[in-house]
């Protein structure tokens, strides 16, 4: 058990385990205490029989000693944690290595991103605070922005905060006008999204909140949810053939949040509400362009508090979670409204966006106070599970869709991370979203912050103040 040709090194207990396929069997291995990453994946390989005249190839693995990657020796971890005590074994789990993301490119936009969506491959979904949304091609992959297969106006000029994507090829962002815009697109295919007459409209305006959305999630069928900072979740059952009539009426005179000081204005000269400026509710042929209004089937109150972020369970058609500001991780029964999980955390911290491990259901929730945490929701004793230190607050985040221990974080000081949860100390790669300019095609100034981020397992795309989509290619498995 020596296949780097070390000797006359002292041997360490070491009791090694997996939660992967590549299992070993269950014993106390003596190994010698110089040894790093590269001998104890060797040692691995060759008791699973990979390399050499096997014709498996080996697998690089990676090391996490009591929540620490491995980054030295065992002998410098040992001395760092330990002390003298070389006779307790020492517990390290081994997993498959994850490569690091490399550059694949950067799209420039011309403001800021507030939401992407990798969910259907071979495109990206892109929001803006330009208040539009774009479907981009990833055909060409790296180097200029390609030409957008759509470019979507939402009827408003208050901007876009978040996209995704929907069943039957339809598109769907919400606004700071309170309403989530619903596309639907004629065709992904690059030469018939050019042709002169297909052109994209919106097909529905959900309505029913009053304040900016802060989160959308589509459903398993024709279903999507909305959050925002009114507090509420708003539930919508898409209908499949196109309405004819109005569900909600035009009310161009109603105030956002934070204006009261129009209200009073308004009170006082007695001319009663009047529109505001870019806000524009009109009907489905009217000159705004908007879409067929539509109420919500269910609405969901239970947070105090604004809604950071919102998913649909991957598994679970029936159940919906969302993070909240005042600290709590909640879930939904999405077919009578009903608040069937709660998991309260501190008050004071504010759950900014969730994402969850498809394989395990665990959620990841990202908040100001410069953490990712863990909710194991189905384990009835847990309320945190775990927890990250990011370094700075996390707007956005993205679990690998197939993996149930890595994940991407997006955070406010422009860096793209990606971690592993077994290994909760450090992140296992950091890479900034530099800004290539100062300011955009229109002379805005250019921030650092990044709004969001997203992961389909082959693409990592991040964007946010500095009006640019970064491209990784990272697999994360």
């Amino acid at each position: 058990m020596n296949p780097s040709g070390s000797t006359g090194a002292r041997q360490i207990p070491v009791n090694l385990f997996t939660r992967s396929e590549y299992a070993i069997p269950a014993s106390t291995y003596f190994i010698p205490a110089d040894w790093r990453r590269f001998q104890l994946s060797e040692l691995i390989n060759k008791v699973l029989g990979h390399g050499g005249e096997s014709g498996v190839a080996p697998v690089p693995f990676d090391f996490v000693v009591e929540g620490e990657v491995l980054r030295g020796s065992l002998d410098a971890w040992l001395k760092a944690h330990r002390g003298d005590d070389e006779e307790t074994a020492i517990n390290v789990e081994y997993m498959q290595s994850v490569l690091p993301p490399s550059d694949a490119g950067r799209w420039e936009q011309e403001d800021w991103v507030s939401g992407l969506s990798v969910a259907r491959r071979g495109t990206v979904l892109v929001s803006s605070y330009l208040s539009h949304v774009r479907v981009l091609p990833l055909a060409g992959g790296i180097g200029d922005a390609p030409t957008p297969l759509y470019t979507l106006p939402l009827p408003t000029a208050l901007g876009a905060t978040c996209c995704t994507w929907l069943a039957d090829d339809m598109v769907a962002a919400g606004g700071v006008d309170r309403a989530t815009h619903v596309f639907r697109l004629p065709s992904l295919d690059p030469a018939e999204a050019a042709a002169e007459n297909n052109t994209a409209h919106e097909l529905y305006t959900l309505m029913g909140h009053t304040a900016p959305i802060s989160s959308i999630a589509a459903g398993p069928a024709r279903e999507l949810a909305s959050a925002a900072w009114d507090g509420q979740i708003n539930v919508y059952a898409l209908p499949s053939e196109e309405p004819e009539e109005h569900e909600v009426p035009a009310d161009p005179t109603s105030y956002l949040p934070g204006q009261k000081k129009r209200r009073k204005l308004a009170k006082e000269t007695g001319q009663g509400p009047q529109p505001i400026e870019g806000l524009t509710d009109g009907d489905a042929t009217g000159e705004s362009g908007m879409g067929w209004r539509r109420a919500p089937t269910l609405v969901l109150r239970g947070h105090k508090g604004r809604v950071g972020g919102l998913v649909w369970d991957h598994e679970d058609a029936s159940r919906i979670w969302s993070a909240g500001w005042d600290g709590s991780v909640r879930g939904w029964d999405a077919e009578t409204g009903a608040n069937v999980v709660v998991r309260q955390g501190p008050s004071d911290k504010a759950l900014l966006c969730v994402s969850q491990f498809a394989p395990t259901g665990q959620l990841a929730a990202g908040s100001m106070d410069r953490t990712v945490t863990l909710w194991d929701t189905r384990a009835a004793q847990s309320v945190i599970a775990g927890t990250l230190h990011v370094g700075s607050p996390v707007p956005s985040i993205a679990c690998h869709p197939t993996s149930a221990f890595t994940l991407a974080t997006a955070t406010y000081a422009g860096a793209v991370q990606i971690w592993d949860v077994r290994s909760p100390k450090h992140a296992l790669f950091s890479v900034r979203h530099t800004p290539a300019r100062e300011q955009t095609k229109n002379g805005k100034a250019l921030g650092e912050r990044l709004l969001a981020v997203d992961w389909d397992g082959e693409v990592l795309v991040a964007g946010g103040e500095d009006g640019e989509v970064g491209l990784w290619r990272a697999r994360g498995e």
